[in-house]
Formats: C-alpha cells, structure tokens, sequence
C-alpha cells in the first residue's frame, strides 16, 4: 500500500535520488516555521501549489488514517510525493484520486509526534506540511501502560516515561502517586507527587531529582534538575518541572 512512501534511503523510491535529500533537509531543519514554531506551507511563485485539508492528522498504533491533499502541479501526481521525518513514529503515502486531489495515507508505527512533508518532486520548494501525532491519546484523556518497573503516561501532545520510583541524586527517592500536566497561558508544567523514600545523604534537608526533555526527532532539548526540600510535615512530596517549547518525550530519573 505504501509504494509511494519516500524515506532517506532512495530505494523506496526512484525518485528520492532527485529530491529527496532537498525534503529531507526541509523536514530536518523545519526551515519555514509559522509563528507558533511549526512547518507551514511553501507555495514557490510560477511553480504550483500544493495544500493540505488538515494541519494535524492522529492515528492509531497499526492503524491507517487519512487526509486529503490538494495539488495543482504542470506534472501532475507524477510530480508529487511525501517524506515522513521519523518514519519510526508513522509512514506515508500517497494515491491519486484524478481530480486534482491526493489521498495522503498515514499508518502510526510507534507512540510519537512527528511530521510529513508533501512536496514537487522537481521543486522541494513547493511543499505543504502536517503533524502526525501516532498513538497518543485523544484530546483531555490521559493513557498509562506498564512493562514492569518501568512506565509511560501518554498525553495528547507528549510521552512521560519514568519508574514507579525515581532515584535523585545522592541517593534520594520518590515513590510516584500521581501525574499531570498543568496547562498555562503558554507555559505547560509538569507536576509530580509521590512518597518521599529516602532523601540526599549530602545535603540534608535538600533533594535533587531530573528531568529530561526531547523534542519529535529525539534530540535532548533540555536536562532540567529540579531541587526540593523535605516535607514540612508528613512525607508527601511535590515535584514540578516546566516544559521546554517543542518538547514531546519526557523522560524522569
């Protein structure tokens, strides 16, 4: 089904020797951001234009959901193709409906955000963009899987991995309660109870625990320690981080 997906390699298809290095560096580097940080449409003058129906598409894992794309290229489909920039996360592809449409295909692989560009083959600088957002969970509902020790929380935007119980610093730990992410007026937090364990046999009084944040290509966009004093009274702690702009994976120690 998925004959016209173009990855990195050019062997899924002919074509990608010709352009799929110029895509791959659109998608890499997200060289056209709207004001909010995200890819936007690039319609180069004289050579066409090319339009998707929806910004954001969400998918299943193992499952296929669509979008329809508007193109009007002198080549025609022909000219048209797609590149998925974490085809770990979800992969594309395109069929042509004959009636200067194209039902672009998009099957979720893993839980994660990526993006896919729909592009002219002959001129990359003709491209429309779209969020995938593959195995994340639906507007206002929040998602929890276990695999032994080890957790993930997956909420409509981002991943939280972590233990039921994170290790500090210095031999501090937290026995997790409860999770949420706080929404603000552009600001998102992440807030953390647990039990207090143990706390940090150098400093006392004081604990150090760490959060790390990576954005959809997995890149480290942040390692955020937190530092927090004991409980006043009982042994409830609250921990709380803020989220970096782009971050999708958060992973706690």
């Amino acid at each position: 089904m998925f004959d016209r997906n173009i990855q990195l390699n050019e062997k899924y298809h002919p074509a990608g020797k010709r352009a799929g290095g110029a895509a791959a560096l659109l998608l890499a580097g997200c060289i056209t951001l709207g004001a909010a940080g995200m890819p936007v449409s690039v319609k180069a003058a004289g050579e066409g234009s090319i339009a998707m129906e929806e910004d954001v598409l969400a998918v299943n894992i193992g499952e296929t959901a669509g979008v329809t794309v508007e193109y009007d290229l002198a080549g025609g489909f022909a000219d048209l193709a797609v590149l998925t920039a974490d085809p770990n996360i979800a992969v594309a592809a395109l069929t042509d409906n004959g009636d200067g449409t194209a039902a672009l295909s998009v099957a979720g692989v893993t839980a994660g955000s990526t993006v896919a560009a729909v592009y002219r083959i002959s001129n990359a600088a003709v491209v429309d963009y779209i969020t995938i957002r593959s195995g994340l969970a639906d507007d206002g509902e929040v998602l929890t899987q276990t695999d032994g020790t080890s957790l993930v929380t997956t909420y409509e935007d981002r991943m939280v991995y972590y233990n039921y119980t994170l290790a500090g610093r210095n031999g501090a730990s937290v026995a997790i309660a409860g999770m949420e992410i706080e929404r603000g007026s552009g600001v998102d937090c992440l807030r953390v109870t647990g039990t207090l364990l143990s706390g940090d046999s150098e400093t006392p009084g004081l604990n150090i625990f760490y959060a790390n944040f990576y954005d959809a290509a997995g890149n480290l966009l942040k390692r955020q320690a937190l530092y927090t004093r004991k409980p006043v009274s009982g042994n409830v702690l609250e921990l709380e981080w803020y989220i970096p702009e782009g971050c999708v994976k958060i992973v706690l120690e």
